[in-house]
């Protein structure tokens, strides 16, 4: 994910993915993919995605979801829906699943008010104006879920070839006892029109695997 996944190649040399086969199965093995309607989810009518999709250009799309029991959480977290949705994300960026990712756009930037160690990353309460590693801003936070636009620099507000929205939620069901913890990305080109995909379908096919990754690796730190 993604300085313009498809120019860095999901990132910058494709090291994102870099997670060892046993580590991304164990991690990845009960992380369901779940169909999402451009007509009916609400990202799509989200204000931020009507702002930097104008022309309502093509996205690529997908939600995976893990459904964790509560008795495998911790309890503290539990108990405070905010703080759990705030863990979970920073576990994504924080965790194993970004960290190659990481560190090679350290390689890139000296920019050093972004949020860039592991120990910031978990620490963060991901408000809205977070800035995550140079090329990921916090746009929206709720109880429930914390968006994140990615795509480009977060100097770069305007519209760009290559825009994401990334959704990270969090379904606390109690008669259930599970959370269910979501992993939602939308891709689309900002500037101009255009009626195909924003990125190749192999590179589709990469993001997913990596997405797993990122929502496995986001779960981790929720855990007792």
């Amino acid at each position: 994910m993604l300085k313009i996944l498809f120019h860095r190649g999901l990132s910058a040399s494709g090291g994102a993915l870099a997670v060892t086969m046993g580590t991304y199965l164990y991690t990845t093995w009960d992380i369901q993919a779940l169909p999402i309607s451009n007509s009916s989810d609400p990202i799509f009518q989200n204000k931020h995605y009507r702002k930097y999709n104008p022309n309502d250009n093509p996205t690529v799309h997908d939600l995976h979801v893990m459904n964790v029991p509560f008795s495998q959480i911790e309890p503290s977290l539990l108990e405070n829906r905010e703080r759990l949705v705030e863990r979970y994300c920073g576990g994504v960026w924080g965790g194993f699943g970004f960290t190659i990712q990481r560190n090679l756009l350290r390689c890139f930037t000296t920019t050093e008010n972004h949020l860039w160690s592991k120990s910031d990353l978990l620490a963060s309460r991901y408000n809205p104006g977070t800035t995550i590693t140079d090329e990921f801003l916090v746009l929206q936070k709720s109880p429930d879920a914390i968006i994140v636009r990615g795509g480009d620099k977060v100097t770069n507000q305007d519209l760009r070839p290559l825009d994401a929205l990334i959704e990270m939620t969090i379904n606390v069901k109690p008669d259930e006892e599970v959370v269910e913890f979501g992993f939602k990305s939308v891709f689309f080109q900002g500037i101009g029109r255009n009626k195909g995909l924003p990125m190749p379908r192999f590179v589709v096919w990469l993001h997913e695997l990596y997405a797993k990754a990122l929502l496995g690796s986001g779960v981790r730190y929720v855990l007792r």
